[in-house]
């Protein structure tokens, strides 16, 4: 009886942590402070409250490490509480997969949570079956799918457990399952999140979106715009960039005296559009380049933009338990991801929560009944070939 007594104090206590390990007090407004669970301590009241003891049912879970066992075959008294379900097996996105999969694992080794985590990998067009094999091991909470179809699939399926989708659909308004919640890097969020930067920094005189035009692109520029008039603002100037036409741009905006520019070019091509916008306030988001082969701080000095605050500020503390960044920002974004999303799964380990926030390796991460998932990047500069926070960059 007892044990039930307090596994039912800490569930009434589940919120997500600002790190894996551990979560500071929080304090109301009479100044009391709230001891507040581990994720561990969040894991062994939700077994508490299940009986303990429930053996996970075996199953084929492939893309444990070398010499290592798969979750659904090592021997454990417990049901594993939060399955990541990744498409590991399609070649198309293996690569991003794995990386989602590293900084999920890295999250839980470091909350001393790996034992009740599942991860099952699957291949194209094998999503259901993946989140079915997971509701029969026992998970109550879902982290995936990573891709849109997947999720276009599994919406399909009847409701199973809290899920933490890692993608969304084209159409952010699209009405979903009261128990999933989208989890994202979309460049959208990055679009809203420079809208209302630029709006709050008395920019919305004349704003420029300058834009090449690629699927990506296209949709940081359409976000941007649509939050831009939501601000209750006129429609910024909308410019169609292309290198054939750049020996002319730098006239073309020096006509429309712009009060900011997005640049929403990406590729080989963003430090060329860079070049011709230096005499104004630029924007843009760190999708601009996804290989660092493609990057030249240099060319990008003065560019502001909206970045995962791992890649920002990589020896903060509360990145300790995360490695050196790897190479390629798209893989570290990945990683960053996958690290985060554990953190949030935890937060629904005793059902849906009232609200939590943490400051992620991706961003500011916030939750609510009303909002759902919100996740706000930081904002940084180039200064000197070096990323730094706008805080700390020169006037």
């Amino acid at each position: 009886m007892a044990s039930a007594i307090l596994a039912l104090f800490f569930v009434s206590f589940l919120f997500a942590a600002p790190s894996a390990a551990q979560t500071p007090p929080l304090s109301d407004d009479a100044g009391w402070i709230t001891p507040q669970p581990t994720v561990q301590e969040k894991l062994e009241a939700v077994e508490a409250l299940r009986g303990g003891g429930a053996r996970a049912r075996s199953g084929s879970v492939s893309g444990a490490p070398s010499g290592e066992q798969p979750f659904s075959s090592r021997t454990t008294s417990k049901a594993p509480l939060i399955a990541l379900v990744l498409p590991s097996k399609a070649s198309a996105y293996s690569g991003a997969a794995q990386a989602v999969k590293a900084g999920f694992m890295a999250a839980a080794e470091a909350a001393r949570a790996k034992e009740s985590c599942l991860v099952v990998e699957h291949g194209s067009g094998e999503v259901v079956s993946a989140f079915r094999q997971a509701t029969e091991a026992g998970a109550t909470v879902m982290v995936g799918p990573l891709v849109r179809d997947d999720l276009e699939a599994l919406l399909a399926m009847p409701p199973l457990a809290w899920t933490i989708a890692l993608t969304q659909f084209e159409d952010e308004g699209a009405k979903l399952p009261s128990n999933l919640f989208p989890l994202t890097l979309a460049v959208e969020s990055d679009a809203r999140f420079l809208a209302r930067e630029i709006f709050i920094e008395g920019r919305e005189g004349n704003p420029v979106v300058l834009s090449n035009e690629t699927p990506l692109m296209k949709r940081f520029a359409d976000a941007f715009i649509d939050e831009w008039l939501r601000l209750g603002v006129a429609a910024p100037e909308r410019v169609r960039f292309s290198a054939d036409g750049v020996a002319t741009l730098r006239m073309q905006l020096e006509a429309l005296s712009p009060s900011a520019v997005l640049l929403a070019v990406e590729g080989g091509e963003a430090a060329l559009a860079r070049a011709q916008t230096k005499s104004w306030p630029t924007y843009a988001s760190g999708h601009i380049y996804q290989r660092q082969e493609q990057f030249e701080a240099a060319a990008f000095d003065r560019l502001q933009v909206v970045e995962i605050p791992w890649l920002v500020t990589p020896h903060a503390a509360r990145f300790r338990a995360l490695p050196s960044l790897p190479a390629s920002p798209a893989i570290a974004r990945l990683y960053a991801l996958g690290y985060d999303a554990f953190q949030t799964a935890s937060g629904f380990l005793g059902g849906l929560p009232m609200a939590m926030a943490f400051e992620g390796a991706t961003g500011h991460i916030r939750f609510s009944r009303q909002e759902g998932l919100v996740r706000t990047g930081q904002l940084a500069v180039f200064e000197k070939g070096r990323l730094l926070p706008a805080e700390e960059s020169s006037p």
